[in-house]
């Protein structure tokens, strides 16, 4: 069963999407490599998210290959293209003489990509 709190990237035509907990920490440009600083989606929880009691983040649905993500941003709702495959990871890997929070908002990807 996959865990709504695992570390994912969704990989699209144009973007990696890097989520932990439900809420988009990350996304890279798949064609450069570089990590776009102020994307819409950063910062965002999935729109089929929500907090329990405990404040935990739950989901109903986890989005998979051929559908879109979908985050809420201000209030509204939006999509990115489809998805094209999905990677689970186990964990961040942290880079040394980098902070935490530098990582967290660039994480280092070595697993191979799994598309469909």
């Amino acid at each position: 069963m996959r865990r709504a709190s695992a570390y994912r990237v969704y990989l699209t035509r144009n973007s990696e999407y890097h989520v932990r907990g439900l809420i988009c920490f990350g996304v890279r440009d798949r064609r450069s490599g570089e990590w776009v600083e102020a994307h819409w989606a950063l910062a965002q929880k999935l729109a089929s998210a929500f907090p329990d009691a405990t404040g935990h983040m739950r989901t109903v649905d986890l989005p998979v290959v051929g559908e879109s993500l979908c985050f809420v941003v201000e209030g509204e709702t939006r999509q990115t293209s489809a998805i094209l495959g999905v990677e689970e990871r186990a964990h961040l890997e942290l880079s040394i003489g980098r902070t935490a929070s530098q990582d967290l908002r660039r994480p280092r990807t070595s697993a191979a990509r799994e598309t469909h």
